[in-house]
């Protein structure tokens, strides 16, 4: 992948210190995110954006402070001041950790989407050994299909290695297994080349992972049913029944006691019950794409 002006610039100005500062660890998230570019050319494009954003957010909160205030007539104590100049730091803390942190963001992404389609995708690699296709074909393939999304882009990796860099079928798997973010699909790659090398059926290994994965995932979303069943009780005990309750109780008591107080329960219907639908969701959006 070709760098973009931005990156190239970066690069320019700050590659030596991005290459004395990168590391293999680096390197190793920035190849399981699929992100083509070189450890130390990254290190530089995110170590200029920290600076650009902590210099640009200083000129604004000096120009604010400092000209636009003054002119408005509002003078801020030492107290607001310096908190104000702390701001451009943590903008540009903000911005150094974000970029670090996305090629490992990035590949943890990619680990779900390959464990979402692996069970599929080797029970097409099982079909393919059947009719005695060779484990380069089968990886060939694999990579022009687009329904298997993640695993395709794995299965084009090895094809790449053996088609265009001239590596054999095992030292392609092997070079893929140190940087594919996906343990399941690593096991698989391991397995594959023990069976390679120890004159094993591949056939046999295909069909029994096929399987086995095939019988994971449903178990899996077994799981994941049961855990939307308890889910929706606890949605409508709590968001439903509970909220209509509250509504019904509260004010009741209210007119008993004769202490009306009617902001409690504009805070209940426009803060609390949106902020208990807007939870319930969150999490099951979080349950859902972690399974």
């Amino acid at each position: 992948m070709t760098l973009t002006k931005y990156q190239r610039m970066s690069y320019k100005w700050l590659g030596r210190f991005g290459e004395k500062r990168a590391n293999q660890h680096l390197q190793d998230a920035l190849q399981s995110a699929h992100m083509e570019i070189r450890a130390g050319a990254y290190l530089s494009y995110v170590l200029l954006s920290t600076i650009i954003g902590f210099l640009s957010s200083m000129i604004v909160i000096v120009t604010f402070v400092f000209l636009l205030l003054p002119l408005l007539g509002v003078v801020l104590d030492i107290g607001l001041v310096i908190f104000f100049l702390f701001i451009p730091g943590f903008i540009g803390v903000l911005i150094y950790a974000v970029l670090l942190s996305a090629p490992k963001s990035r590949a943890k992404a990619r680990k779900k989407k390959i464990d979402m389609n692996i069970a599929y995708a080797i029970n097409f690699i099982s079909a393919m050994a059947s009719a005695g296709i060779t484990p380069t074909e089968i990886f060939k393939s694999l990579s022009k299909q687009d329904i298997y999304g993640e695993v395709k882009e794995e299965s084009a990796w090895i094809y790449r290695d053996v088609g265009f860099l001239g590596f054999d079928i095992i030292t392609a798997i092997k070079k893929n297994i140190t940087r594919t973010p996906s343990q399941k699909f690593k096991e698989f790659l391991q397995g594959m080349v023990v069976t390679v090398t120890s004159g094993g059926s591949l056939k046999t290994y295909f069909m029994h992972k096929a399987d086995q994965y095939l019988w994971e995932n449903r178990n899996q979303q077994k799981q994941l049913l049961e855990t939307l069943g308890i889910m929706a009780e606890s949605y409508v005990t709590a968001a439903v029944a509970g909220v209509l309750l509250l509504l019904i109780v509260i004010p009741l008591m209210m007119i008993i006691s004769g202490a009306w107080n009617a902001t409690f329960l504009y805070i209940l219907i426009l803060i609390v019950v949106p902020l208990i639908h807007v939870g319930f969701a969150v999490v099951i959006r979080m349950i859902c794409q972690g399974a």
